[in-house]
């Protein structure tokens, strides 16, 4: 299907690209500046850093573990020039997102459990106006996090265990885009990863540093304010008419977590964890769209992704050891996607479809007898991805997106004694160059009976 598109777009005079249409400019532009309050639903995940040393048994590993989050807001923006927009905010997040680990070996084991439920931060973001009704930021600031955790830890006739809610700080950053839909409503589609310091629970000898990546879909309302400008003096934009109907190909990078459960065994040592990796990763794509009226079209698009995640575990006792690491390197989709333009240069859209994934699975252990075991495996997954873009229009026949995507795989064992089912939260900001299929003015023109 890939090597189709491209060879279709290849084909196609060079008369035929899409070329924006000048139209009239609106009468007035939106005014940015002023206060907002606004409210978001998401998903994301969670990679724990842990590391055990109490009772005679050490362990280091990656867990990690998703759910849902709901997020309220608040905040201030200036547009300083006609194109520029910076701001503050403050925010409050509940999310549901959990993970669980354990490791057993002979004479010893451990397991702990983490859950991020309360959540706050106090940012600021700058952005570019692509058009006067589409901002595209990054916003990044300090970010506290509550964490519910529990666990235990035994080796002979010894043990520990802890159970506590405990306070995290950190920083945060990402990007994101702003579309106004009429009136004061707006909405907005936000990626950020979050790092948090490390620290001791207590004197359990069990130390945590979580980090998380999360994306929020918010719809906010715009008081106005600070003596923003009148309707008379407000910046004007040329707002192009774009022709999306048409094949398109681009590159994009970003970054992302797996996480799902993973269990391995291997000579009475055994560990069961909700894996989690955390990386950054670039691919390519193609696609094409069809605009079947003035505020919506359909489409289907291919990628093919080359990523750096991966989710380790070690752990060590005097009785023996085990290493297990599940990699996930390439991966490739096939989708549809149905999206609505708010105005005619800015697409937002949902995608759905098949995904696979190559996926790198190592597991060693070590026997306090003298024995080792090893097992290596590159293993192909499939199952399936979803998630929300916006696009928009920046010059020519050139857009950008941010695209989230969540892709869940089936269980299926991936080396000598290890079975994982992954699943990966990921975020892509891409550009792409448009084909038009025919003359753009007479498409144009359809799009907007």
């Amino acid at each position: 299907m890939v090597a189709s598109l491209i060879a279709v777009g290849a084909a196609l005079p060079a008369v035929a690209q899409t070329q924006p249409v000048a139209i009239p400019p609106r009468d007035f532009g939106p005014v940015w500046t002023g206060f907002y309050v606004g409210a978001a639903f998401g998903a994301g995940g969670m990679v724990n850093k842990v590391d055990t040393g109490g009772a005679g048994v050490a362990t280091n590993f990656s867990s990690g573990g998703g759910g849902v989050l709901g997020s309220i807001y608040g905040g201030v923006d200036y547009q300083i020039l006609p194109r520029a927009v910076i701001g503050a905010l403050a925010e409050m997040t509940l999310s549901s997102i959990s993970a669980t680990s354990s490791a057993t070996v002979p004479g010893a084991n451990a397991s702990v459990t983490s859950q991020p439920n309360f959540g706050w931060a106090v940012l600021a973001r700058a952005g570019f106006l692509a058009n006067s009704s589409t901002l595209f930021y990054f916003t990044g600031g300090y970010t506290g996090q509550n964490v519910q955790s529990w666990g235990t830890a035994t080796a002979g006739g010894t043990s520990a265990s802890f159970s506590r809610t405990d306070t995290f700080n950190g920083w945060t950053f990402g990007p994101g885009f702003e579309a106004m839909l009429g009136g004061n409503w707006a909405t907005k589609l936000e990626y950020r990863y979050s790092q948090y310091g490390a620290q001791m629970m207590g004197g359990s000898g069990i130390s945590m540093s979580p980090s998380t990546h999360t994306v929020r879909a918010g719809l906010t309302y715009k008081f106005g304010g600070l003596g923003a400008a009148p309707s008379d003096s407000r910046p004007v934009f040329n707002e192009p008419a774009f022709n999306w109907t048409g094949i398109y190909a681009g590159v994009a990078a970003g970054a992302g977590l797996s996480s799902g459960p993973v269990t391995a065994a291997a000579g009475g040592a055994s560990a069961s964890f909700d894996m989690g990796g955390q990386g950054l990763l670039a691919g390519v794509f193609v696609g094409a769209d069809y605009q079947f009226a003035r505020q919506a079209l359909v489409g289907v698009m291919a990628d093919f992704t080359w990523s750096g995640l991966q989710g380790a575990t070690t752990i060590a006792t005097p009785l023996g050891s085990a290493y297990a690491s599940v990699s996930p390197n390439r991966s490739w989709s096939v989708m549809g996607r149905v999206g609505w333009l708010p105005i005619s240069s800015t697409l937002i859209y949902g995608a759905v479809g098949y995904t696979g994934m190559n996926v790198m699975a190592t597991g060693t252990a070590m026997l306090g007898g003298g024995g080792t075991l090893f097992g290596e495996r590159d293993t192909t997954l499939s199952g399936w991805t979803v998630g929300p873009g916006v696009e928009t229009v920046i010059t020519g026949g050139w857009t950008t997106r941010l695209e989230y995507r969540y892709s869940q795989y089936g269980q299926q064992q991936v080396a000598a004694g290890i079975t994982a089912q992954p699943s990966t939260h990921t975020v892509r900001l891409g550009i792409a160059y448009k084909l038009g299929l025919g003359s753009s003015d007479r498409s144009v023109a359809r799009a907007a009976d």
